[in-house]
Order: structure tokens, then sequence, then C-alpha cells
């Protein structure tokens, strides 16, 4: 991998307390990547956790924090330098050694793909043109090559006239999934560029937790367990 991979992260001040548990994780577990970028709202700045990554001030776009994520998402090409980005959220916690060649098979990033029921199709369907029977956002982390980016938001104003930034506002509630889409996207254009493999055929770096449920004793209990072995 010449162009190295970057780890990235939006965040914000209600996830904080996840994210230096996530990042602690990165610095025991993540191995040979360029840099951490963290996005985050400018108004977030004086709450943020102290770490090593480089911090990247943004102003929404959107009203609604977990739409306007996606947005910043879909932009990292922005903030990261390198030929790689690899996307972790803040409830994310890596439970093992990891480096960028683990995730890369037969010279290319692995992206996972599971044919099952979900909503995500139908919606993916609206905002690309075309129904797909898999869904793409089955496990985090997951990488995909900068150059990537803008080709998806070209796509994404070539098909509705207007910035990706834009359309995602002009979706219903919470009716857009960045990475299916993305994952989707590139299924259909760029599939070469991936190895495509489903989860059981790959392993798990990450627990992934759910923020919105809070992080009680039990979950930090869980953490710290796995920051300590």
């Amino acid at each position: 991998m010449l162009g190295g991979c970057d780890i990235f992260y939006r965040s914000y001040v209600g996830d904080f307390h996840w994210l230096a548990l996530s990042l602690l994780s990165v610095k025991k577990y993540a191995h040979g990547f360029s840099k951490v970028h963290i996005a985050i709202p400018s108004n977030d700045i004086g709450l943020m956790p102290k770490c090593d990554g480089e911090i990247h001030l943004i102003q929404p776009e959107h009203s609604d924090g977990y739409m306007d994520q996606q947005i910043t998402k879909l932009h990292a090409d922005q903030f990261c330098n390198a030929e790689y980005v690899l996307h972790m959220d803040s409830d994310c916690i890596l439970t093992k050694d990891v480096s960028p060649l683990d995730l890369f098979l037969d010279g290319k990033p692995v992206l996972l793909r599971e044919k099952c029921q979900s909503p995500w199709m139908h919606y993916s369907a609206i905002d690309l043109g075309w129904y797909d029977e898999y869904e793409y956002m089955r496990r985090l982390p997951i990488c995909y090559p900068r150059w990537m980016y803008k080709k998806f938001r070209d796509f994404i104003l070539q098909t509705h006239g207007m910035s990706v930034g834009k359309y995602i506002c002009s979706r219903n509630g919470h009716e857009f999934s960045e990475f299916n889409n993305f994952g989707q996207w590139a299924y259909k254009y760029y599939q070469d560029a991936f190895t495509w493999l489903e989860p059981r055929e790959f392993p798990a770096f990450c627990k992934q937790y759910r923020s919105w449920d809070g992080l009680d004793d039990q979950k930090r209990l869980e953490i710290e367990g796995i920051l300590a072995s």
C-alpha cells in the first residue's frame, strides 16, 4: 500500500465519551496507519477530549446531526491525505491488532455485502436509481480509496442536480444511508476496486456499540477489559 491509509472519525460532543475510548483502542491495536483525523462541529471544540489525531472543525449543513455526519463522511477525502480512508465511528472499539494490510485481500480493500431484508435498500433505490438486494454497511471499520469519494459526489450531482449535502438535506427523516449508497454504487461502477465478501467470510476487528443506547457501567467495564487484554 504505497499511499498509506488514514483513520477518519466524524464525532460530536454527545459522543465524546465514546470517542475517547475508541481512540484508546486505536492507540492500542491499530498499527501502520498514516494518521487519525477527527471532524467535529466547530461549536464542540471546547469539550473535545485530548487526542493524538488531527482535529477538523466543520460547519454543519443539516440541523439533524445524524444526517449531517453522513454528509461529512462522504467528504472524507477533503480531510485525509492518504491513498485510502478507514472509517471508524465513536462507538466502535477495536478488539485486536489490525494494520491496513489486514483489511486488504488480493491487493484490494475488502468491502462486505450481504443479501438480506432491510429498509435501506428501498431508500438506496431512490437515491441511486436501481434496486439492489444486498446491503453494504455490514460492519465497521470500512475502507475506501480516497479517489472514489469525489466520483460518488459527482454521481449524486449529475443524478439529482444538487450536491450530496443538499441532496441529503432534502431527504425525509433518516431515509439515507451513506455507506449503503456508497457501497452499492461502487459495486455497480467500480467493482474491481474491491474484494467483495460476506461478513461470515472475513474476521471482525472491532466491536460496534450503539451510542444512542448510552454508555453504562457494564459497557464501560467491558470496554476497559478489551483495552486491558
